[in-house]
């Protein structure tokens, strides 16, 4: 199955990821996620095998990803948008531009893993062209142990 190609931009832009946007992603990663990522980890991911973006409102970060590329496949190791624009297609944007970029580099696939639990960046994933290929047991802290992950993959 291959991916979907349309892309919806509701005058946003998205512009690689950098050193200033930092303190933006934080605030959103620390609001967006139960156990989110330290700004020392967003720092480790600079470097030629990563392609990190932000999305921008009125040159505001509302979202962002973090990928990274290796031998034809791309690993897409977090996304979040901002508390206050979720369900406005931020989300959608952010992984149509993942997609379209990945094609652009001549990558092969698209990696993922999402939390079992989480139904909505599940249904965008399919909805998007990813496919579920397994499931990692225990994969993600929770407040009362460990939860499942399903890995998903989009063929390009």
């Amino acid at each position: 199955m291959l991916c979907n190609k349309n892309s919806d931009n509701k005058n946003r832009q998205i512009l690689p990821m950098g050193l200033a946007d930092i303190k933006q992603v934080t605030e959103i990663e620390n609001s967006a996620h139960t156990h989110p990522w330290s700004e020392k980890l967003f720092l480790s991911n600079f470097g030629q095998r990563y392609f990190s973006h932000v999305l921008l409102s009125d040159d505001v970060v509302i979202g962002y990803f973090v990928a990274s590329a290796v031998a034809g496949e791309v690993t897409l190791m977090n996304i979040a948008v901002a508390l206050e624009n979720q369900g406005q297609g931020a989300g959608q944007q952010l992984l149509q531009f993942l997609l379209d970029y990945s094609r652009k580099t001549e990558q092969q696939e698209v990696w993922l893993e999402v939390r079992i639990s989480n139904e909505t960046a599940i249904h965008l994933y399919q909805k998007l062209g990813f496919v579920e290929v397994d499931v990692r047991k225990a994969y993600y802290p929770t407040d009362n142990g460990r939860e499942d992950a399903v890995i998903m993959c989009c063929y390009l």
